[in-house]
């Protein structure tokens, strides 16, 4: 069943548990909730885990409505981008939108949704990346990073665990929508840098280095790979748009490299 479907039918439901079984809770109600067909699984505390693709969809939509709220302003750009990274049908939009207002609207904190993700897919930190990932995409749609909202992601991934290369790996692929107008030699010499950012690696790093950089990114992000993960499908876009990036910081690197 595509994750929407699990999502919006309660096939996982109140399993999910801890604040985004609330914030299910707060939108679906309990009628809904169809605990028979649970796909959850006690963990040895007692805590009920929901599967790693539900969490991760609910918590882009958590996270990412309260990143939008850290600025004030939900702009159209964003909800487009929104829809893209996390395609749904139109007679889904309301539903889909109750949740998103539901945790703009909730006074838990982001903290709450974020160390709840963690907790599910702490055995999979490539799927914590690409959580990141989206958040970046989402906020910078508009053509800029706003200060509030690139301290709540950092925060985010701090919660994630995410270093420091990694991080600053996601957002460099992004942050060039939030900057413009300083010439085109300037343009390349930040072209050049957030392709080395993107790879993780510093401009000093050698030719094996960078290579290796540059494999490790393609093995660990193929979207394959992530869907065995447990990536939803229905993010692969996602997860195509990251890896043509690093291919595109690799092609940009080794061209400024042989330029010289």
């Amino acid at each position: 069943m595509a994750i929407i479907g699990k999502i919006l039918g309660g096939v996982l439901g109140f399993a999910v548990g801890g604040p985004l079984g609330a914030l299910l809770g707060a939108v679906a109600g309990h009628g809904l909730i169809d605990r028979s067909r649970s796909r959850a699984v006690a963990g040895g505390n007692g805590a009920v885990e929901a599967d790693a693709g539900v969490v991760f969809a609910l918590g882009v939509i958590a996270l990412s409505a309260k990143v939008a709220k850290a600025d004030g302003t939900v702009t159209r750009d964003e909800i487009r981008t929104f829809q893209r990274i996390f395609p749904f049908d139109p007679d889904e939009r309301s539903r889909i939108a109750d949740l998103y207002n539901e945790a703009r609207r909730s006074t838990e904190g982001f903290e709450a949704y974020a160390e709840q993700v963690r907790g599910v897919l702490a055995a999979k930190p490539e799927l914590l990346a690409e959580v990141v990932d989206a958040l970046y995409a989402i906020a910078a749609a508009d053509g800029e990073l706003h200060p509030a909202e690139e301290r709540m992601i950092a925060e985010i991934g701090a919660i994630f665990g995410l270093g420091d290369y990694e991080m600053a790996s996601l957002r460099a692929r992004h942050a060039s929508r939030s900057q413009s107008g300083a010439g085109a030699a300037n343009d390349r010499d930040r072209g050049a840098a957030d392709a080395y950012a993107v790879l993780g690696v510093a401009p000093g790093a050698s030719d094996d280095e960078l290579r290796a950089a540059h494999r490790k990114l393609v093995l660990t992000y193929h979207p394959d790979k992530l869907a065995s993960k447990g990536l939803p499908e229905e993010f692969m876009e996602l997860a195509n748009d990251r890896l043509a990036a690093i291919n595109a910081a690799y092609e940009t690197v080794t061209k400024e490299r042989r330029a010289r």
